[in-house]
């Protein structure tokens, strides 16, 4: 099939991201109202909990299936065949954790008193069977994931609103998401047919594996296993830094605690999505372009990735940070108050998850080098096990917004020092230059402009016109990224 443009799929995706992040941001203004931070701590901890098992189950195919995918989709035989190998390894291993959770929920006494609320949750396992977004994206897909993300997060956001009401209906909350999710996954399953073709499963032979030759027959994904489990392990690892801090916030604090820092990773991870957006489209083509040797390529899409992700994660970092007292209480409401100060340390995460998923998971599973990611996620596991053990006691949320900080500036060094001999970037001092001076004028204008703020919706008006300033200084500065931009919506 021919390669998507990648302007539309990015424009594409940022509305997919953009849209996905927004969706629990505006959920959770409407749902911290109404369960108050016990009930919305009480759902971020079983969700918690049913994210391990599903983490084990999807192994590593949200991030290898994309690659797996790109790079072997020169026929439709070949790309069903790709695609039923991993389809299969998901299927058993979903299947495993699905008896695993429904055992350990309803046999641990931890669970007595929530087991309703955990036992809806597990939804969420059953219906990853169908998730197969890797696939979609592998196939550059994204007008399709956009359309399909809108349409049932709006439905879904209309059953909270209706049946949703007052701090006793969680479990209504809960079964909402999973319905969200369902609808995503049996959506993926409708629209198969158009890519793939159920022959290959009944093709027999003992040729190449799973695509590798146009002599190969019959299904082979043992191939498969190997990176997927270094994704699995990686991604378990990097699970533990970003899960184990609402777990022992629940077990030293309480749900009201896991309430507070929930809400303000919610914003962090909003923000990111929607920063990532943009170049997130380009990890499809990278693998080709790996596959191909076409390093020149290579490096022409992780230099322009590049540019963007300084152009848009570094005010983005900067702008939560000085907003951050207006913002929460205008999202949550007065009672998430605590939730301040635990943002402001959260904030420069959009910063350091953007160049590590850039320049690091991307570039190093692309080349087939995953278990340099599995080292780096290790050490940063260790890193966050420690500091919270020692911060969370005595500080609460935002000892556990510290050891996420520093155990995600760990992990992103590790990474770029594997993956800095697959890549050279070409971004010169000009550009740099442009962004920090735009980057101080934005910060002096929100500053100037919050003292004028009254109501915390004030807010957003201030943070229209930093951004009207920041992209104003970039264009003066004759910015390399924007003038592009700008000459190409000239021309349209």
């Amino acid at each position: 099939m021919g390669k998507k443009s990648l302007v539309k799929n990015s424009i594409f995706n940022m509305a997919y991201k953009g849209f996905t992040a927004l969706f629990p941001l505006v959920t959770t203004t409407y749902i911290s109202h109404v369960l108050l931070p016990e009930g919305v701590g009480k759902v971020a901890y079983a969700n918690t909990i049913v994210a391990y098992f599903v983490l084990i189950a999807s192994l590593g195919l949200p991030s290898y299936g994309v690659k797996a995918i790109a790079q072997n989709d020169v026929d439709k035989e070949q790309r069903s065949r790709t695609f039923f190998e991993l389809f299969f390894i998901n299927l058993i291993a979903t299947l495993l954790c699905i008896v695993a959770y429904f055992l350990f929920v309803n046999h641990f006494a931890h669970f007595a008193d929530r087991r309703a609320l955990f036992n809806v949750m597990g939804l969420m396992l059953v219906l990853n069977i169908f998730n197969i977004d890797w696939f979609y994206q592998g196939m550059e897909e994204y007008s399709y994931i956009a359309t399909r993300s809108v349409i049932v997060k709006l439905l879904s956001f209309v059953l909270m609103l209706v049946f949703v009401k007052d701090r006793e209906d969680y479990l209504i909350y809960a079964l909402i998401l999973c319905i969200a999710t369902a609808g995503n996954n049996l959506l993926n399953a409708v629209q198969l047919r158009k890519y793939v073709t159920v022959s290959v499963l009944f093709k027999g032979g003992s040729g190449a594996a799973g695509g590798q030759g146009k002599a190969a027959e019959g299904l082979h994904p043992g191939h498969h296993m190997r990176p997927v489990l270094v994704l699995l392990a990686s991604t378990i690892a990097t699970e533990v830094y970003t899960m184990l801090d609402t777990v022992m916030l629940e077990y030293f604090h309480g749900d009201t605690y896991v309430g507070y820092y929930s809400n303000a990773v919610k914003i962090v991870r909003m923000t990111y999505t929607v920063v990532i957006a943009l170049v997130a489209v380009f990890y499809p083509r990278i693998s080709m372009y790996y596959k191909q040797k076409n390093q020149e390529g290579c490096n022409a899409l992780l230099s322009r990735g590049t540019q963007i992700l300084l152009l848009l994660a570094l005010p983005c970092a900067l702008g939560l940070a000085l907003t951050a007292d207006n913002i929460v209480p205008l999202l949550f409401g007065e009672a998430f108050l605590p939730s301040i100060g635990t943002l402001r340390i959260l904030s420069i995460l959009v910063l350091i998850f953007s160049v590590a998923y850039f320049l690091g998971h991307i570039v190093l599973t692309a080349t087939g080098m995953e278990r340099m990611i599995l080292r780096a996620c290790i050490a940063g596991a260790v890193l966050n096990t420690v500091v919270n053990l020692l911060l969370i006691p005595g500080m609460k949320q935002d000892g556990a917004a510290i050891a996420s900080v520093l155990s995600e500036i760990a992990v992103t060094v590790i990474l770029l020092w594997y993956a800095r001999k697959y890549y050279k970037l070409t971004i010169g001092r000009r550009y740099v230059g442009s962004v920090c001076a735009a980057l101080v004028c934005m910060a002096a204008a929100t500053v100037l402009l919050s003292r004028l703020i009254e109501k915390d919706w004030m807010v957003l008006p201030v943070i229209a016109a930093a951004a009207v300033v920041y992209f104003g200084v970039l264009l003066l500065l004759r910015n390399e990224l924007m003038m592009e931009l700008f000459h190409k919506v000239i021309r349209k």
